[in-house]
């Protein structure tokens, strides 16, 4: 199956994915105060990975993965996977909420197959089956700190382009992250990010960047106005960025169309970042 059948059929399964994933306890769409109330308590882990990501996240494609542990701050251990092949590597890092990496994971599958780039995506502290300390949970500095050891990971293993997406709070964190990796990140993508979260302020952040950015919120958002967005975008320093206005959603919800049926022109934007491609 190729070209825009295949694509009709991963956006339809995917959508199905997605729609579960956020119906499972992220509330309003896994707005940026929302906190897990409890961390994953493991007795530690064993040899074997984690579970893949198409049986966990469930209602989705049965597409397989390479599941691994990722060593996150202070020696955490975090749930993570990879799809599709290729050295143009995008790192998810989700919202707050309930669903962790699976929000992401029917998007990253279409990635994967139509656009033939590869995903990574983990679980931060207090989701699925990341093993960490209590207070993990709630630090945003870890939140930093993994996102940038995925980096770190996805570059010892054949990445030459990497792009950060985050959702919602990850938004915020993935601005944060890539104001300090060294040597810098190929582009940015915040999907809703609000000006603060926890403690992080995305305006100072933004001050600091120089990579390509691209940021999107909707009209209909009830956690991050247009007006905040907008905010961030004229305080970023980058000469190459954007705003983009989606129709409807918050976070990952955005990337899909109101009517379910596929995804939205925003899914394709946020594509060509990774790709290197967007105009």
């Amino acid at each position: 199956m190729a070209g825009p059948a295949r694509m009709a059929l991963a956006a339809t399964v995917g959508v199905a994915a997605l729609v579960a994933a956020c119906s499972s306890g992220s509330g309003a769409g896994g707005g940026p105060e929302t906190m897990p109330a409890s961390v994953s308590a493991t007795a530690g882990l064993d040899a074997s990975p984690p579970a893949q990501p198409a049986e966990v996240c469930g209602g989705g494609p049965a597409v397989p993965a390479e599941p691994f542990w990722l060593s996150g701050a202070r020696d955490t251990q975090l749930a993570a996977a990879t799809v599709g092949t290729g050295s143009d590597v995008v790192v998810f890092v989700h919202q707050s909420g309930m669903s962790g990496l699976c929000g992401f994971w029917p998007y990253a599958v279409w990635l994967a197959q139509d656009r033939r780039l590869r995903a990574l995506l983990f679980d931060q502290c207090g989701y699925g089956a990341s093993f960490c300390e209590r207070d993990s949970a709630t630090k945003p500095d870890d939140w930093i700190t993994s996102t940038k050891a995925a980096v770190a990971w996805a570059r010892s293993h054949g990445a030459r382009r990497v792009t950060l997406v985050g959702a919602s709070a990850g938004g915020v964190v993935v601005l944060h992250a890539a104001a300090s990796i060294q040597p810098p990140v190929d582009a940015v993508v915040d999907l809703s990010g609000p000006l603060t979260w926890s403690g992080l302020d995305s305006l100072t952040a933004a001050r600091t960047l120089t990579v390509p950015v691209l940021y999107a919120v909707a009209p209909n958002d009830e956690s991050v106005t247009v007006a905040d967005m907008r905010r961030i975008y004229a305080a970023t320093r980058s000469p190459s960025k954007r705003l983009v206005q989606a129709e409807s959603g918050h976070g990952w919800e955005m990337l899909t169309l109101p009517s379910l049926t596929g995804w939205s022109p925003l899914a394709a934007q946020v594509a060509t970042v990774i790709q290197g491609t967007h105009r």
